[in-house]
């Protein structure tokens, strides 16, 4: 693929005495995000001919969001019928679809977002909350050990050492006898 060099001459994309808008041809960012309508499809013309882009009104908008509601994809039966009633060629209805199915998902995708955002951020209250217990709980058992530790040295030093005797389960006695001194 060749790179274009300055001195490389590009082709116009305005036709001549159209020199207008943020592009210098009449043609505006929110034009090229819009959907094309059929209209701005004509052979030679595209975004750049002279026709205006047609809005719906508020009726049909109403009513594509109504059919919208019921099912969010379109068959051809129910296309072709939607444009006859409206009053609009199948593929403004086609794309009006396309469109709505694109807003939906993206309302979609920030509702969940917001949801596990807030689930995420309820559960991290409850784990930073755990690991300061966890940490103060850790503090009490090393500072319970040293007072244990502490005590016993003092105790081994203040008491004499009692004798220790092994410990006989009544099994055991039973096996030796009632005379046993164990």
């Amino acid at each position: 693929m060749k790179r274009l060099n300055s001195s490389d001459s590009l082709l116009p994309i305005c036709p001549s005495g159209e020199e207008t808008g943020v592009y210098g041809c009449g043609v505006y960012p929110s034009d090229m995000m819009d959907p094309l309508d059929d209209d701005d499809c004509s052979v030679g013309g595209g975004l750049l001919g002279s026709s205006k882009k047609r809005r719906l009104s508020l009726e049909q908008v109403k009513a594509l969001e109504k059919n919208f509601e019921v099912e969010n994809k379109l068959e051809p039966e129910r296309k072709a019928r939607l444009a006859h009633e409206l009053g609009l060629q199948p593929r403004q209805v086609a794309v009006w679809f396309q469109n709505r199915r694109a807003r939906w998902k993206t309302k979609t995708l920030e509702r969940d977002y917001g949801a596990l955002k807030s689930s995420y951020d309820a559960l991290r209250v409850d784990y930073d909350s755990l690991l300061r217990d966890k940490e103060a709980l850790l503090a009490q058992i090393k500072e319970l050990k040293t007072k244990l530790g502490e005590a016993a040295e003092t105790d081994d030093m203040s008491f004499t050492s009692v004798k220790e005797e092994p410990v006989v389960s009544e099994s055991d006695n039973a096996k030796l006898g009632p005379n046993s001194d164990i």
